[in-house]
């Protein structure tokens, strides 16, 4: 009767822990769904929107250029379609065939959720595999609560991370099933021709599976041949281990062949379809490096397993296979760079990118190694935040694993998943964004933990073994009670906290773009963006996204860095005339800010602009009680920045850039600043006369913002040796059109003379730049 019992609550734990999962990831619908509304998490969200839209009204097309990003000169779009597209299937399916912008967002903010609850099965799979079904059982409930794949998991969470969590792990069990199942039947490739016979069809099924979802990942994600090379790399250890006990190999020749054959068959005519001019064999796009990719593992592969072969037929040692395949490699490698430099560099560039190199990925946080912050310091933020204590328990699970396979104890699949967490693990800390590849691992690596822990192994799932006597409950009751108060209930509160607040759009950013769509000329294309548009928009890249999805505008620079040159040394130049030559390069009309761009961006600005970080500020020592602090203070160098200019001292003493909205939401005071703020980009009223030479002319009003905050604004030129001036003033007094203006007349004078004019200028002398003419003599 217990053990009847016992059976029945493990058939229902499984679904009882994809309820778990379904209920912990929908709780972030609250947020998303709120007002009638729907709202999406993070900045790719917004761009994979724009692109999910654009596949459902042209399914299944989808958007491979984008005139709205890198303006004025357009992006070509490197992003594979698939998860776009299934997020447009699912639209086109909630729709009825013809859905409205709400329906296709709502299918793009279910989409993760979705994706993340089904990764529950080849977790489940895999651990099962390698282990038994109780530790899948805890292997699958662990990652439903673990804080990082949740993350990426919830809903409105519209990237294609959990696509590529799905997949990749989808495509290793098959893998790691047809191993198996090859094993068992000692397959080899001359079995191939009775492949009618189910015992050798059934490793080769799974092979082929592994393959088709493997192309899929190709489909998904650029750095999918990392997944592809990950076989390649686990079959030289594998070879080496199955030489060193004497055993052939001629199932994973077979598996791993098959695998790469299947995917290269589908991945081939689709990379070939889409190969664009320019980028022919590029690993930013779907082209023949792919093929080329593809092509060379399998060959290589091929290498492999004959020279294990002949090194088992031939009964020489096993360290001869190792020292040949290094020898082989260096050739390859050496042969590679000679005869075929573009793929070769395009390759080397995928794995510098995937291990976080590059200018522009050092100035990403999720980009930023592991254990390291910005500024390079030792951090744990990143691994607790992800896994909290559940790292530790993987950890030393992983050691258990290592260590049975340095002994001979695991079987290939149990090597395979070993060489697949040193991966993504290395992954994960080159770039900490990677934590949510490592989920899989962490969850299947602790459920083994759980396991092996003492006591926990006697348990069923969900009680105790009746008859146990009460020295080994207690240790059960111990082990129930570590499993729940150390493991899970962090993992549990975590996970609550990221659902909760989920990272949309902060307020003032969304009413701010509102306002910039409402009141400010359209512009063309924004559905067919194949033309150019009439005007962009500059801000920080991390803004662009937003900008183009909330305001419909045109973006010098977003989330794909193209323009970021241009926009960081606008917004560090200190001469007004070296920023409007870039605003006009890039026929920039409006220019937004933020709060967060002088503050914690500003290191990553100044950092792609190639300058010193530390020169915009100084370091004054301030005698405290118990000694000295070390602060660290803007300096004039940062204070004449057009960026500074323009957030904190609302375009003041800059002729071309005026202040036309600002946010609710007052950041600092003294000066009072807030939160976003949005400039246009005009020709300047030119003020021009003649004043005592040498002199310092100035001109002078009061500006109310849309908020109703009164501020000065100044500018000044200083007269020739005749006495003749210009300066540029960007507000105008009269016909305003927006409800942040002047209030008063312009006080044109000089600092030595009594001479004060008054004088008006209006809202067409500012926009088209006329001369106003003002003596001063």
């Amino acid at each position: 009767m217990l053990k009847r019992k016992l059976i029945i609550t493990n058939n229902l734990a499984f679904p009882a822990i994809i309820l778990v999962a379904l209920i912990i990831r929908i709780f972030s619908s609250l947020v998303i769904f709120a007002n009638g509304k729907v709202s999406f998490i993070g900045y790719d969200s917004f761009y994979h929107m724009r692109r999910i839209i654009d596949a459902t009204y042209n399914f299944p097309n989808y958007l491979t250029f984008d005139s709205y990003l890198n303006y004025p000169f357009g992006f070509e779009l490197g992003w594979p379609p698939l998860y776009d597209l299934m997020a447009a299937f699912l639209a086109l399916i909630l729709g009825g065939g013809s859905p409205d912008i709400h329906t296709i967002e709502v299918a793009g903010a279910l989409l993760p959720f979705f994706l993340g609850v089904l990764t529950l099965i080849p977790v489940y799979v895999v651990a099962s595999t390698i282990f038994e079904k109780r530790t899948a059982l805890f292997s699958a409930g662990v990652l439903a609560l673990l804080p990082v794949h949740v993350s990426v998991s919830r809903v409105g969470a519209v990237d294609h991370h959990v696509a590529e969590i799905l997949f990749s792990t989808t495509a290793f069990a098959f893998f790691m099933l047809s191993l198996k199942h090859a094993r068992v039947v000692d397959l080899s490739i001359s079995d191939i021709k009775r492949v009618l016979n189910r015992t050798v069809a059934k490793p080769l099924i799974y092979a082929i599976c592994s393959g088709i979802v493997l192309s899929l990942s190709v489909f998904t994600w650029l750095g999918s041949p990392i997944f592809i090379g990950l076989i390649g790399l686990y079959a030289i250890v594998q070879f080496t281990l199955d030489l060193k006990e004497n055993r052939s190999s001629q199932y994973l020749i077979t598996s791993g062949i098959t695998t790469y054959l299947t995917t290269l068959i589908l991945v081939a005519p689709v990379c070939i379809a889409s190969i664009r001019p320019g980028f022919e064999v590029s690993a930013g796009f779907l082209s023949w490096f792919h093929v080329f990719y593809i092509t060379f593992l399998l060959v290589f592969f091929v290498i492999l397993g004959s020279l294990s072969h002949i090194v088992y037929l031939k009964k020489f040692k096993w360290w001869y296979y190792p020292a040949s395949v290094v020898v082989l490699v260096a050739g390859g490698t050496t042969a590679l760079s000679m005869f075929s430099s573009e793929f070769y560099h395009n390759m080397l560039s995928a794995l510098v990118y995937l291990g976080g190199g590059g200018d522009i990925l050092g100035t990403i946080v999720e980009a930023q190694p592991l254990f390291h912050n910005p500024d390079g310091e030792f951090t744990l933020v990143p691994l607790l935040g992800s896994f909290t204590l559940l790292f530790l328990t993987a950890f030393t699970g992983f050691s258990f694993m290592v260590r049975n396979t340095i002994k001979g104890y695991c079987t290939p699949e149990a090597v395979f998943f070993v060489v697949w967490t040193m991966v993504v693990g290395f992954l994960m800390l080159s770039q900490r964004r990677f934590t949510y590849l490592f989920s899989i691992n962490v969850s299947i690596l602790t459920g083994y933990f759980i396991m092996v822990f003492p006591g926990v192994s006697k348990l069923g799932i969900l009680g105790m073994v009746a008859n146990a006597g009460q020295k080994q409950k207690n240790w059960q009751i111990a082990s129930i009670v570590f499993v729940l108060c150390i493991l899970i209930f962090p993992a549990v509160a975590q996970s609550v906290s990221v659902v909760n607040n989920p990272s949309v759009v902060p307020s003032d950013w969304q009413e701010s773009l509102i306002w910039l769509e409402s009141n400010t000329p359209q512009t063309s294309y924004y559905l067919n963006p194949v033309e150019k548009p009439e005007y962009g928009v500059m801000s920080w890249w991390d803004y662009g996204n937003w900008i183009v999805y909330l305001s419909h505008r045109p973006v010098v620079t977003n989330n794909f860095q193209a323009g970021v040159g241009d926009a960081a040394r606008f917004f560090l130049s200190t001469d007004e005339s070296d920023a409007n030559i870039i605003l006009e390069a890039r026929n920039v009309r409006y220019v937004v800010t933020d709060i967060n761009m002088v503050k914690g961006k500003f290191r990553n600005i100044v950092q792609l602009a190639g300058e010193d970080y530390l020169s915009y500020y100084t370091n004054p020592a301030t005698k405290m009680e118990l000694g000295t602090k070390t602060l660290i203070v803007e300096n004039d160098r940062f204070r004449n920045t057009v960026l500074t200019k323009l957030h904190v001292f609302d375009g003041d003493m800059l002729g071309n850039l005026r202040l036309i909205y600002e946010s609710s939401t007052t950041k600092t005071q003294n000066p009072e600043v807030k939160y976003v703020k949005i400039f246009e980009f005009v020709e300047g009223a030119k003020i021009t006369g003649f004043a005592a030479p040498h002199q310092t002319v100035y001109a002078v009003t009061n500006v109310i913002s849309n908020r109703g905050r009164v501020f000065e604004y100044h500018n000044i030129a200083i007269a020739n040796e005749t006495g003749w001036y210009e300066l540029t003033v960007s507000y105008s007094t009269v016909d305003v059109p927006y409800d942040t203006r002047a209030v008063t007349p312009y006080l044109i004078g000089t600092e030595k003379s009594d001479v004060v004019v008054e004088v008006s200028i209006s809202e067409d002398d500012v926009v088209n730049g006329k001369e106003i003419w003002v003596d001063l003599v």
